[in-house]
């Protein structure tokens, strides 16, 4: 037990006199960590290591756009420990603590051009994007997108993979976007958003389906939304108030609905649709 406060005393004693080599070793601790998946351990230790980043003198906004030797580590460093912050949250599903990390990674990746690049830059940018398109916000999507320069988005796999995907969604194949679940460059870290997304495509499918027919073959309705057994398929169709009986789809509430849209519906999704492509343009 001495021992192990020894050890606590001789760790504080570290931090105070090189807080920049005492983070860097506690990132090392989380690293290890990480690769074995110790989320409860990366939890914690991520918490320590924004503490210790407390102690640097030169992160933004007070970053200087020529940092010596020294300031360039603590940028580094800390740039580093937010890119692992990233991570973390989409592992533990904290998309609100992901949000946090992208707005202060933009900081860096924006406006500390000095530093050299960081080969997470482009995967966590693009898990970014693909967060954007899988809770559909689609205007924010593509202001991000435009933020990046056009040869990257054609060319970087890690950002032309989510642009790829919402303009599937717009050209309406929505079939492409179920079955990139399981490709793309996102096959891991953005399984997540991946089957968010696969679940806002099937509810953009079923409204497609109510809305333009009476009743559709239990079979055909399965293949289209790319749902494996008709047990799931039934659990799906009780969530819509759907009836499956004799191998066909009944969908509910046709009796209420209108036949044609009214002309001041289809005046204001017009008006919203070129409000949208104004802001995209």
């Amino acid at each position: 037990m001495s021992e192990e406060a020894t050890g606590q005393k001789q760790e504080r004693h570290i931090l105070k006199a090189t807080p920049v080599a005492a983070v860097a070793a506690q990132l090392e601790k989380f690293k290890a960590a990480f690769a074995r998946e110790d989320l409860e351990a990366c939890v914690k230790l991520l918490a320590e290591l924004k503490m210790g980043m407390l102690s640097f003198g030169s992160l933004p906004p007070a970053a200087p756009s020529a940092p010596s030797s020294s300031q360039q580590q603590e940028l580094l460093l800390a740039r580093e420990i937010l890119e692992y912050g990233t991570l973390v949250s989409i592992k533990t599903v904290d998309i609100p603590a992901f949000e946090r990390h992208i707005a202060q990674l933009k900081v860096y990746y924006a406006d500390c051009g000095s530093l050299p690049a960081s080969e997470r830059q482009y995967p966590i940018l693009g898990l970014n994007l693909l967060r954007l398109l899988a809770q559909n916000r689609i205007a924010e999507f593509h202001t991000e997108l435009e933020l990046l320069p056009v040869e990257l988005q054609l060319s970087n796999e890690f950002i032309k993979f989510p642009a790829q995907l919402e303009q599937h969604i717009m050209e309406g194949s929505y079939n492409r976007v179920l079955s990139a679940k399981q490709s793309g460059a996102y096959a891991k870290e953005g399984l997540y958003f991946m089957d968010l997304l696969v679940d806002t495509v099937r509810d953009e499918i079923a409204e497609c389906s109510e809305k333009a027919y009476h009743s559709v073959s239990a079979a055909e309705l399965q293949t289209m939304l790319m749902i494996s057994s008709e047990q799931e398929l039934r659990e799906f169709a009780d969530q819509r108030d759907w009836r499956v009986a004799n191998g066909l789809v009944t969908f509910g509430g046709q009796d209420d609905k209108p036949l044609a849209l009214p002309a001041s519906q289809l005046i204001h999704e017009s008006l919203a649709y070129a409000k949208e492509l104004e802001r995209i343009v």
